[in-house]
């Protein structure tokens, strides 16, 4: 019993920290981590390029949920030789020449708790009882982006290998950070994602068996459009290292997962605010 309490415990902790990770890459200071982050567009890339933030935001119970939640957010990008880039996206390895990128790395999704944990770093929802659990799982993942005037045009592709999550990827995005004055930086940004039917039947559908142990009806997720999503970045640089940032965020669900039972709203709505030291 105690093994198994442990065992969720880390899980409810995995599943807190992914949920984070998620906010961050959809919405809570969007950057993918091969690109210029908003407060440091402007200069030129370094050997080492580390920034590391802590804040708060208020995030959706899980995606599709009309209930939001409180809570403390870590952010941490950190670059070397703008080649290799530890943050939100994953561990990622890139080739770039002048405005292309290109690359692949490892990414993770922390899946999603069907009960709700307390304290600080609470997460899940208990209206998902019954669904089970959705295990953590790696991600394999391959990207292109290019810069064109002041937008990056970005295209991922993400393959999932877990227990459950073994579903297909793929994203669009668009993003034009702008410097309005020498300290403030506006980064407004959308993007859009497709997923396959593994996926979408992971995180949008029911079964027979789910279907009896929960309150949602059965119901069957195929491939398409999950989401459309959009939202706006402001970043004020104190100093040469320190700066203080805000995100508003919103996520429109679409055509199966939209449909979908366990989807109680088709808009989530992610607001978040940070202060941070870019080394």
């Amino acid at each position: 019993m105690r093994d198994n309490a442990w065992r969720r415990g880390c899980a409810a902790l995995v599943c807190y920290f992914a949920s984070i990770t998620a906010a961050l890459a959809q919405g809570v200071f969007y950057t993918p981590d091969q690109q210029p982050a908003a407060w440091n567009v402007s200069q030129k890339p370094t050997e080492w390029d580390v920034n590391l933030a802590i804040g708060a935001a208020m995030l959706p119970t899980f995606n599709g949920s009309d209930r939001y939640r409180a809570t403390p957010i870590p952010l941490l990008i950190v670059r070397w030789r703008d080649t290799i880039s530890l943050g939100a996206d994953g561990l990622n390895l890139y080739w770039h020449d002048d405005n292309l990128r290109i690359g692949g790395g490892v990414s993770y999704d922390g899946g999603r708790l069907d009960h709700e944990t307390s304290g600080i770093l609470n997460s899940g929802d208990n209206r998902l009882q019954g669904l089970g659990d959705i295990d953590a799982s790696l991600g394999a993942r391959a990207f292109v982006s290019y810069k064109w005037g002041p937008a990056y045009l970005d295209i991922a592709a993400t393959k999932f290998i877990g227990p459950q999550n073994k579903g297909v990827v793929v994203s669009l995005a668009a993003a034009a950070p702008l410097s309005l004055t020498k300290n403030l930086v506006i980064r407004p940004h959308i993007g859009t994602t497709w997923a396959d039917d593994n996926y979408m039947q992971t995180f949008f559908g029911v079964t027979a068996v789910q279907s009896a142990a929960s309150i949602f009806p059965q119901y069957s997720a195929g491939a398409g459009l999950e989401n459309v999503n959009g939202g706006l970045t402001v970043v004020y640089l104190l100093s040469q290292h320190w700066f203080v940032g805000a995100d508003a965020s919103a996520t429109q669900y679409l055509d199966d997962a939209a449909k979908s039972p366990i989807t109680i709203s088709n808009t989530n709505s992610t607001v978040g605010a940070v202060v941070g030291y870019h080394f």
